[in-house]
C-alpha cells in the first residue's frame, strides 16, 4: 500500500492556481474529449434541457403573473438548478476519481474537486447568458439587476461545491453514501422552487420550504430578473450562513478524508 503524500509548503495561492488550472483542462479532455463535438455538447446539454423544461411549461397553456415570459421563468430557474444537482452529483465523486493524482505532492483534494466545479459552474454561467441574450432579442427582456442575478448564480455553485465536499469526504469513510446522491439530488428540485414562485404558496408552505437555503437563492434570481413583477422571499443571511457552513465542513472533511486514502484503494 503506498500512502498519498502531502503537498509541501511553497507559493500558496500561485501554485494552487496553476494546478486548479492544469486540472480544469484535464476534466474537460476527459469529459468531452478533443473533438468540437465534444465542447459544444458541453453547452448544448443543458441549453437543450431547460429550452425543453420550458416549452412544456409553455405548452400548459398556464400565464405567469404580471406577464411575466414564460421561457425565461422556467430556463432561467432550471439551468441554476442544474447546475446544483451537477456540481454535487459530479463533483462529490472528484475524491474517488482522482485519487491517482494525489501522489503528486503538489495536488491536494480540494484542488481536484475545485476543478471539476468549477467547469461545472463556468458551463451553467454560459447557458445562462446564452437564456438572457435570446430574452433581450425576443421577448425585449433586460436583468432588472444583472450583477445581483451574477451572484445568485454564484451563491448556488458555492453552495453546491461546499455539499459536494462534505459529501465525497463522507464517501471515502461511508462508501454507501454515494447511492444516495443522485436520488437526493433529484428529490431537492421539487422543494427547491425552481419552477414557481413562493409567494404562490400558502403562508406556511412559504415557511417550510425558505428552510431550504436554495428556495431563497432561487427567489433571489427571479426578482434580480425581473424586477417588481414579482414578490421575492430570501434571506441572504440564512443563505451565506449555509455557505460558509458547508465550505468550512467540507474542507475540514477533505482534510481529514485525506490519510485515509492510498494508491491502492
Amino acid at each position: 500500500m503506498v500512502e498519498i503524500p502531502r503537498r509541501r509548503a511553497m507559493s500558496g495561492a500561485r501554485a494552487q492556481v496553476q494546478v486548479v488550472g492544469a486540472l480544469f483542462m484535464r476534466e474537460m479532455l476527459t469529459r468531452f474529449g478533443t473533438s468540437r463535438i465534444g465542447y459544444v455538447w458541453l453547452l448544448a446539454e443543458p441549453l437543450i434541457l431547460g429550452s425543453m423544461i420550458s416549452l412544456m411549461h409553455a405548452l400548459s397553456g398556464s400565464d405567469l403573473p404580471n406577464g411575466l415570459p414564460t421561457f425565461l421563468f422556467y430556463a432561467l430557474g432550471y439551468t441554476p438548478f442544474l447546475m446544483f444537482r451537477s456540481i454535487v452529483a459530479r463533483g462529490s465523486n472528484a475524491v474517488n476519481g482522482n485519487i491517482s493524482l494525489l501522489f503528486h505532492n503538489r495536488i491536494t483534494l480540494l484542488d481536484t474537486m475545485i476543478a471539476r466545479n468549477l467547469m461545472e459552474m463556468m458551463v451553467c454561467f454560459t447557458v445562462c447568458l446564452l437564456f438572457i441574450l435570446l430574452g433581450m432579442l425576443i421577448f425585449g427582456e433586460l436583468p432588472h439587476q444583472p450583477a445581483l442575478l451574477v451572484a445568485g448564480w454564484f451563491m448556488s455553485a458555492l453552495l453546491a461545491h461546499g455539499l459536494a465536499m462534505v459529501i465525497g469526504s463522507a464517501m471515502v469513510v461511508m462508501e454507501w453514501v454515494e447511492h444516495l446522491v443522485h436520488p437526493f439530488t433529484y428529490l431537492m428540485m421539487p422543494i427547491s422552487a425552481p419552477f414557481y414562485m413562493i409567494d404562490m404558496l400558502p403562508q406556511g408552505t412559504q415557511e417550510m420550504l425558505l428552510w431550504n437555503p436554495l428556495v431563497s437563492i432561487h427567489e433571489l434570481n427571479r426578482w434580480a430578473m425581473f424586477g417588481d413583477r414579482v414578490i421575492p422571499h430570501y434571506d441572504l443571511v440564512y443563505v451565506l450562513a449555509w455557505i460558509i457552513g458547508l465550505n468550512v465542513l467540507g474542507m475540514a472533511g477533505l482534510r481529514m478524508a485525506r490519510p485515509r486514502l492510498s494508491l491502492s484503494d
